[in-house]
């Protein structure tokens, strides 16, 4: 017997096989493939179903899956991870040769389940995002690292960037969608928040920071390649962490560093009259999120999560191109603007 493997290598998938024949066709691929199992409940008996439990390798989930989907429509399958599984049973994948994808990690379906749990309600996703800008406002006029700090933790937006990767590669329309909402939604009520908050303390006689203090306490007035990169291995970090039901809270707060500070910017840029300031925070928000987005996307894409079926796999293949060059051009053009809103080339924006 060898250690503890961890929960991430290992899956549990259990059948519930409804009658008898269903129990006993069960049985018999698995047997053909090779598999450990075991049966509870009476495999006989007409009145109560059999779960048959079978423990494999978390990529190879989805071909046992599509396998159990030949035997018939009288089972259900389910999905458990163990805490620890104590065997040495597992040196060698049964599936190796026919699973296709290398990298060791969850099934497409579970990648898919756990995608839609990352977008938390629309209530909670609000409330979260306005205290975040509102933390942020406080950080950037405290000139506080530590300040922002606690606000790129409460800041809800590891989800959606996340749930828009896996909609891309797996060809889900619908969840691409409620992504592509939940992340305008946010960065719109972050930036509103940060705004309104920045008004309302200087109305109450906050003093406001100079625009050189702005640029040291954030360094987030400006696109930079260095803040892309950053976003980028965030976006990558992410993915991964998804991909192998790895925690993803230090990944929030990483791609939280890239979008949180310049939306304090924001609001204290338009509050105390700084439109460099301002546009050039926005511009980085723009460029961060859709650097984020397209780092999960292709991450996952090489990941191997795509569809395996051709007809599958070139639309897939053709969503991903036309959604990355689209990101790429819609965050492009924004910075123009924002950035020659904040250089003056298009005067008269700013009071």
């Amino acid at each position: 017997m060898s250690g503890a493997l961890s929960r991430e290598d290992i899956r549990v998938v259990q059948v519930l096989a409804l009658s008898p024949d269903s129990c006993q066709r069960v049985r018999e691929l698995l047997d053909d493939d090779h598999l450990d199992y075991a049966v509870a409940g009476d495999p006989n008996g007409a009145s109560a179903p059999a779960i048959v439990s079978v423990p494999v390798p978390a990529r190879s989930v989805e071909h046992l899956q599509e396998r159990l989907a030949d035997v018939g429509d009288d089972l259900y399958t389910m999905v458990l991870a163990p805490e620890a599984v104590l065997s040495s049973r597992f040196e060698e994948d049964p599936y190796d040769e026919v699973v296709g994808r290398n990298y060791r990690g969850v099934s497409r379906g579970e990648l898919r389940s756990t995608a839609d749990d990352l977008l938390p309600s629309f209530g909670i996703h609000v409330l979260l995002t306005v205290v975040s800008a509102v933390v942020a406002v406080a950080g950037v006029l405290l000139e506080s690292l530590a300040v922002l700090v606690g606000a790129m933790v409460i800041a809800p937006l590891i989800g959606p960037p996340m749930v828009a990767g896996v909609a891309t590669v797996v060809d889900d329309t619908s969840l691409f969608r409620r992504s592509l909402v939940r992340q305008i939604g946010g960065l719109a009520t972050g930036a509103l928040t940060a705004v309104v908050t920045a008004f309302g303390l200087k109305f109450l006689g906050m003093s406001g920071p100079t625009l050189a203090a702005l640029e040291n306490i954030s360094n987030h007035v400006e696109p930079s390649l260095l803040l892309v990169v950053v976003a980028m291995g965030a976006g990558i970090a992410g993915a991964v962490g998804l991909s192998t039901d790895d925690t993803l809270d230090l990944v929030g707060v990483m791609i939280a560093a890239a979008v949180v500070p310049p939306l304090g910017v924001i609001g204290v840029g338009a509050a105390w009259g700084y439109p460099v300031a301002a546009f050039g925070a926005g511009a980085v928000v723009l460029v961060n999120v859709v650097a984020v987005n397209i780092a999960a996307i292709l991450t996952l894409w090489w990941l191997g999560y795509h569809p395996a079926e051709w007809a599958a796999l070139r639309r897939a293949r053709s969503t991903l191109l036309v959604r990355v060059l689209v990101l790429a051009v819609v965050a492009l053009s924004l910075v123009v603007v924002l950035g020659g809103l904040a250089d003056g080339t298009f005067p008269g924006w700013w009071p």
